[in-house]
Order: structure tokens, then sequence, then C-alpha cells
């Protein structure tokens, strides 16, 4: 019975003596100044400046414990920057703020009726243009109503005015799909009545696409039209070329 009581008074001095080492090295790992700041991009599409970023975040560090570390100032920094899609940020026990994010990765650019543009993702976000780096995307003009702030947003299928950027996201997911098209396609555009026309390489007319129904079909069709006729002289004949008709192919000469 005696040794009973003395191993258990032995477990509760042991474990009493961890947490007061705990306490006292959690308290002088929160009273060490902060060692550095690393930024850890998981994707670098050029959007973001590491050393405007790194500034941003040094600005609310200096001199500065890591347990007066402001985290969540850190997390407004990262939330606020436009071309962030994601971030987490932690101190590891050198001291050192780790904050890794992921930049958004756009897939084309839309520039607006009044000449504003905005790039816009895979997962339809539409992002601003960024003064620092211009990538090279695919391009759609046109008919889009686009917001005038510079603020990321989800385009919403619900609102008329995201509509047109609505279709031409799908418009671009078919000729991703189709290797030849994605080859030849250089521009979206969206004229007056909401229809969508293609600007093709090696071909100085119009291609009348119209909406989104059947648009890998379309394109198929566009596809097999053009290889046909790609060494003749029949194409700098033509002044448009309409796909907006099932199973045709509509050709109108200059």
């Amino acid at each position: 019975m005696v040794k009973k009581i003395l191993s258990i008074l032995l477990w509760v001095v042991t474990a009493a003596g961890l947490i007061v080492l705990f306490v006292f090295a959690r308290e002088d790992y929160l009273h060490k100044p902060l060692k550095s700041i690393q930024l850890i991009p998981s994707t670098d599409t050029g959007f973001v400046r590491k050393t405007l970023l790194h500034d941003e975040i040094q600005h609310i560090c200096s001199n500065k414990n890591i347990g007066t570390i402001d985290m969540l100032a850190v997390h407004k920094i990262m939330d606020d920057n436009s071309w962030v899609e994601s971030s987490a940020s932690y101190v590891d026990l050198d001291g050192t703020l780790n904050v890794s994010y992921k930049e958004y990765e756009p897939w084309f650019r839309v520039y607006g009726k009044e000449g504003h543009s905005v790039y816009v993702t895979r997962n339809g976000v539409v992002v601003p243009i960024c003064p620092i780096y211009t990538p090279y995307v695919l391009v759609a003009s046109g008919n889009f109503d686009l917001r005038s702030d510079s603020l990321t947003y989800q385009l919403i299928d619900t609102l008329d005015s995201d509509r047109n950027l609505l279709n031409a996201l799908h418009w671009c997911e078919a000729i991703e799909e189709n290797d030849f098209v994605s080859q030849c396609v250089g521009q979206l555009y969206c004229n007056k009545k909401d229809q969508f026309e293609l600007t093709v390489k090696g071909f100085g007319g119009r291609v009348i696409v119209g909406d989104t129904c059947d648009a890998a079909d379309k394109l198929r069709r566009l596809e097999i039209f053009m290889k046909q006729r790609i060494d003749s002289h029949e194409l700098k004949n033509m002044k448009s070329i309409n796909l907006n008709y099932k199973k045709q192919i509509v050709c109108t000469k200059r």
C-alpha cells in the first residue's frame, strides 16, 4: 500500500515538474525576439512582389517578441491582397515567422465595354489586373459589364452582369479541350447580342459561334473545316464562318 502511494506521489511530482518546465520554456520562447520572416509561395504566378509583401509584414512585426506578434494583422495583410487566394502563417521553434500563400492563376483576361479589364480564373474568380505583371493568357472583349472597383469576387450565375463572363469561361473550357482549336484561337469577342465570335490565326474574317449551346460540337466542326482548307487560298476569300447552326457551317464570301 505504501509503495502504491509513493508511486502515485512520484508520478504527480514528475507531472508537476514537467508542467513547470513547460511553462518556463513557453514563457522564455514567447519573450524571444522574432528572428526572421520567410515567405513561402506554393504558386508563383508573378502577381505578388515578395519584397513588398515582406516589408509590409515586417512593418507590423519589427522590434516585437514572438508573444506580442499580432497574427490577426498578418492574416489581414494576406486577406487584403487581391492576388492571394489562400494563406497560412505560424512561428516555428527557431523564431521564424513562416507565411505560406497561394496566388490566383489567371485563365483569361476580359476587357469590358468601358475599357476596364480583369482576369478570370478557372474557378470563376474575377481578379483585378496587376501593375507589375501581365501574364500571357487568352483575351476576351466586347459586351462585358465589369465592376469599376478593384476587388476580387466570385462569379454568380444568378446575376445578369456575370452572365457573359460565365459564358466566356465556358467557351475557354471548350477551347482548351480541343487541342487544335486551342492552338489557333487568339481572342474571344462578345457582340451586342451577347453572341460570341472567335479570332482564329490564319483567318482574317469572323468565326461566329453564338451561344454556349453545343460548344464542343461547334469547335469540332471548326477543326474539321480548318484542317481541310489549311493550305488553300479559299480562306482568304471568306468574310465569315458561322457555326451557329446545328450540323452546318455557313460561310460568307468577301
